[in-house]
């Protein structure tokens, strides 16, 4: 969470004093967020969700995905992204990623089979992927493309917003994100059957609040990921925040990503500098030794330095429902056991992105914050250069 107070607390606070809190009432705080944000991503439709996750899943329900289809993941991001595919019924397929720790086309390309009918490219940690060259895979390969921008609320691509370049996107609105209303989520598409298939998984009974989404040929039984109108009103008072904090991390982020280049170090690769989220920094250096001993020393700075390798379930190797083919609480609904799936013949073990693991154990990311003053980012920045002497030196 980077910013939250008076502003949403006011907002809130006349929301409970309406005594309006439910998602289909007269206060249209939901309505008022799906319209502004669709307007902001520049996508048709809009569908608010009780988490990421929840947004995934009722994307991948819109898109059609289901039982016979593999979908490909990349081998880092928050294990949620291949929970979802499964819980739709499909198979993840996991990819590796490249030096800008996000999915690779290259190995997209190699990976995808006739059965693959998505790729979700995840803009981990707000580092946006290489999208033109994912595109030109999936329109080769008649592949649909599922943006996961939840770590990348806000973010853009080449003058594009994330989340709005492939066939649908999925945000996270949870206490760790850009912006925040404690959890919640969204999908969005500009293709209308995909939003209202989506719609009827995200909530059971849309049409029943919702007259004019009464369409009996495309109700099935879906569930209920319905937001509610406090996280609504929450997300209104955020998006007047998140323009300004996103352009001074990424001010932030370019300054110190000159020192540590004339310092000597390599940037991890950048695909739009200009338009990203600007919440991480990331070097890439020749051996783990020396990504641990430079994280070391920016960390004693006080800086929030990691190696993307050390965040768990951010790893595939620590996906362990997906590595132990666990895919549901009862083994008659469990993917990895039906017929359609089986024929996929679609394996996992430890070193299947072996080349993944390597990059990840090489990096450094550092994390960036809007209230960082320039006294701040002046002591980040000399932590820099100092590591980056002392590293360089010794490696």
């Amino acid at each position: 969470m980077y910013r939250i107070g008076e502003a949403e607390s006011k907002r809130v606070e006349k929301l409970l004093m309406s005594g309006e809190i439910f998602r289909y009432g007269k206060a249209g705080e939901c309505d008022q967020f799906e319209v502004d944000w669709g307007k902001r991503l520049g996508v048709a439709h809009v569908r608010m969700t009780t988490s990421g996750t929840a947004a995934l899943y009722c994307a991948l329900i819109g898109l059609k995905v289901g039982p016979g289809d593999s979908v490909i993941v990349p081998s880092c991001t928050y294990m949620a992204t291949a929970l979802a595919v499964v819980a739709a019924g499909a198979i993840p397929i996991v990819a590796d990623v490249d030096d800008s720790i996000t999915l690779s086309a290259e190995d997209v390309e190699r990976r995808i089979q006739p059965h693959t009918k998505a790729i979700i490219p995840v803009h981990m940690w707000g580092l946006p992927c290489d999208m033109d060259g994912i595109m030109a895979v999936a329109e080769r390969h008649n592949a649909l493309v599922l943006e996961d921008a939840c770590q990348a609320v806000g973010g853009g691509y080449e003058g594009r917003m994330l989340g709005s370049i492939g066939h649908a996107g999925a945000f996270s609105f949870n206490y760790y994100k850009n912006m925040t209303s404690g959890e919640g989520g969204a999908f969005v598409s500009n293709d209308e059957a995909v939003a209202q298939r989506g719609s009827v998984a995200t909530d059971c009974c849309s049409y029943y609040w919702n007259p004019e989404e009464h369409r009996p040929e495309a109700q099935f039984a879906g569930l209920n990921f319905r937001a509610t109108e406090i996280s609504g009103t929450i997300l209104n008072a955020q998006l007047e925040r998140i323009d300004e904090m996103l352009d001074r991390m990424r001010g932030h982020k370019r300054h110190l990503l000159k020192i540590g280049e004339d310092a000597g170090l390599t940037s991890i690769q950048n695909n739009s500098l200009d338009y990203e989220c600007g919440t991480h920094l990331g070097f890439i250096f020749d051996g783990e030794a020396s990504a641990r001993s430079f994280a070391s020393q920016i960390k004693e700075s006080g800086g929030k330095a990691f190696l993307p390798i050390d965040t768990g379930r951010h790893v595939y190797t620590r996906w362990d429902p997906i590595m132990r083919k666990q895919g549901a609480h009862h083994p008659s609904l469990d993917p990895f056991n039906l017929p359609e799936n089986k024929a996929l013949g679609i394996e996992y073990s430890e070193d299947m992105c072996q080349d993944s693991l390597d990059i990840l154990s090489r990096s450094v990311l550092i994390g960036m914050h809007p209230d960082n003053d320039s006294e701040r980012v002046e002591v980040i920045a000399k932590a820099i250069r100092e590591a980056a002497a002392d590293v360089l030196v010794s490696g």
